[in-house]
């Protein structure tokens, strides 16, 4: 089958670098500008600018031309978009990882629990180069079972000693009571033994504008001992404060008879998404009550995880109109019938007509 030939140059690849995505490169590959904000796709019989079906985003049928690429319908691979969310929400793919590192920082001053200083620490980091999944495993055995912030005994030694502006330098936590944190569906809560500080409180629900304030104050130096890769993969990251958006050719309408459109499940999704997003905005402007806010927040975060998986055990199901459950990102990829084993992996097999490369992009930003 003859296949129009690119004429970017051809590379050798030498390695594959995988990573989560950072809220200022899916804004950086994004083509919708100012992001997408409207749940409608079409307008006056075109593609909504800003809507689902934005004409930057790919070509939707063969007589039209992509207003990024200028590439018709088999010549543009299509563009990813974005969504800029009101609040943090967590990443169901990512939530048990980040759990796991919360419980190696401090909750108050996001400090590791056991100083890089302390010899386990560094040889653990010794032991473990080139497997980073080990030592994030190694730190949390060490970190799982402090309930103080070791940092503050090590500042009052340094006080009455020479060696205070190292010991800051190396650690300087705030020697406070740790919380225990645990999950409940899509909810962490943190429960001290002791009174807490602040709220005066035993027992807090967490929000996930908390846990990504307490993330983005971890040092580049703690995430490397963490097991991760600040340049490519830091842990306030595994939340997600903006949405990609997946191009046209990865969620393409079907056109039934006449000219009515029937959309592909994953637009439906981000339309949720949109919507959720568009009322919590609205609502946080106008000074409604809290519990109101909390529920939008819950909402927001119920349409984020179903995008990705919507077979979590205990949770209930996206569903369309029909009563029929959304096919949601992990569904596409798992299994059989899946891209991968269904797609890719048979004998007879022309993967670049099969799988373009903003599916795979696709695969690698979910997991």
């Amino acid at each position: 089958m003859a296949t129009n030939d690119s004429k970017a140059p051809l590379r050798t690849v030498k390695r594959v670098q995988f990573g989560i995505l950072s809220p200022d490169e899916i804004r950086r590959m994004s083509v919708t500008e100012g992001g997408i904000r409207f749940p409608e796709t079409m307008e006056a019989g075109r593609p909504k600018l800003c809507g689902l079906m934005d004409p930057r985003q790919g070509v939707i049928d063969r007589n039209s031309r992509c207003q990024t690429c200028a590439g018709n319908m088999t010549e543009c691979p299509g563009h990813f978009g974005h969504i800029d969310l009101a609040k943090p929400v967590f990443h169901i793919g990512f939530i048990t990882k980040t759990i796991k590192i919360l419980r190696c920082v401090c909750f108050f001053c996001s400090k590791l629990l056991v100083s890089p200083n302390n010899p386990k620490i560094k040889e653990v980091v010794m032991k473990s180069k080139g497997q980073p999944r080990k030592r994030l495993a190694f730190v949390y055995d060490l970190c799982k079972g402090k309930n103080i912030c070791e940092g503050g005994d090590e500042m009052d030694v340094g006080k009455e000693g020479e060696e205070n502006p190292q010991k800051k330098q190396g650690h300087g936590g705030c020697g406070r009571y740790q919380p225990n944190i645990r999950r409940t569906g899509l909810e962490l809560t943190a429960e001290w033994k002791h009174v807490n500080e602040d709220t005066q409180e035993k027992k807090i629900s967490l929000s996930a504008e908390r846990v990504w304030e307490i993330l983005k104050h971890i040092t580049d130096e703690e995430c490397f001992i963490l097991g991760m890769d600040p340049k490519f993969a830091r842990p306030d990251w595994m939340i997600v404060t903006v949405l990609p958006v997946p191009p046209l050719a990865v969620r393409p309408a079907v056109v039934m008879y006449g000219s009515a459109r029937n959309q592909d499940d994953l637009t439906h999704k981000m339309a949720d998404i949109i919507k959720a997003n568009n009322e919590l905005q609205k609502n946080e402007a106008a000074g409604a009550a809290a519990h109101i806010i909390t529920e939008n927040i819950k909402m927001l975060q119920f349409h984020v995880a179903t995008l990705v998986d919507n077979d979590m055990p205990g949770m209930p199901r996206a569903m369309q109109k029909s009563g029929k459950p959304l096919k949601a990102i992990k569904a596409r990829l798992k299994g059989k019938e899946g891209r991968i084993r269904g797609n890719l992996m048979g004998k007879r097999v022309d993967s670049q007509h099969v799988l373009s490369l903003r599916q795979i992009q696709i695969c690698v930003l979910i997991k």
